[in-house]
C-alpha cells in the first residue's frame, strides 16, 4: 500500500489501460465535488471522487482511485476519444484549476478540481491537456461525424 500518490503509481494505474501504439502525454490527479457534497459540512469530503486525468495521443482516460485508506487502487476507468470531445477548458486559479470535460457522445460532462501540489506539475499537465485537445480538434474534418454514425 503507498503512503503517496507519486508519479510511477499513478502509471502503474494507466499502464494496464493503454491500447497498442497509444501513448501517455499528459497526467493530471484531481477531485470530483458532486453539489450535494456541500451539503454536508465537513463531512462532505466523504462524497468526493478521485481521478487521474490522462490525455493520450487518442483520447482521454479517467481512472477513479480510492484515497490514502484503500491504498489508491483503482475503482473504475472511463475513457473518451478526442474525437468525441465536444469540450476541454481549464479555469483559472493560482492553487486550484478546475478541468471541465464535455461530451456529448459519450455523454460525459465533468469537472474535475486540479490541486496544484498533488502531484508534481499538476496544473501544467492540465493545461498541456487542454493543448493536446486543441490540437487534435485542428486536425479532425469540418463537421465531424452526424450523430447516427457514432451510436453504430
Amino acid at each position: 500500500m503507498p503512503f503517496r500518490f507519486t508519479p510511477e503509481h499513478a502509471m502503474s494505474l494507466v499502464a494496464p489501460h493503454l491500447m497498442p501504439g497509444e501513448q501517455v502525454l499528459h497526467r493530471s490527479r484531481g477531485v470530483e465535488k458532486p453539489w450535494y457534497s456541500r451539503l454536508f459540512s465537513r463531512a462532505g469530503s466523504l462524497f468526493w471522487r478521485y481521478w487521474l486525468v490522462v490525455a493520450t495521443n487518442q483520447r482521454v482516460i479517467f481512472i477513479r482511485h480510492a484515497g490514502l485508506f484503500g491504498g489508491y487502487g483503482m475503482k473504475a476507468v472511463e475513457a473518451v476519444p478526442l474525437a468525441h470531445v465536444d469540450e476541454l477548458r481549464l479555469g483559472w486559479g493560482i492553487f486550484n484549476k478546475n478541468l471541465r470535460i464535455r461530451s456529448a457522445a459519450a455523454r460525459l460532462n465533468r469537472t474535475v478540481v486540479i490541486p496544484r501540489f498533488w502531484l508534481a506539475q499538476n496544473l501544467p499537465e492540465g493545461e498541456g491537456m487542454v493543448s493536446t485537445w486543441q490540437r487534435a480538434r485542428g486536425s479532425l474534418p469540418p463537421g465531424g461525424m452526424p450523430p447516427a454514425q457514432l451510436r453504430s
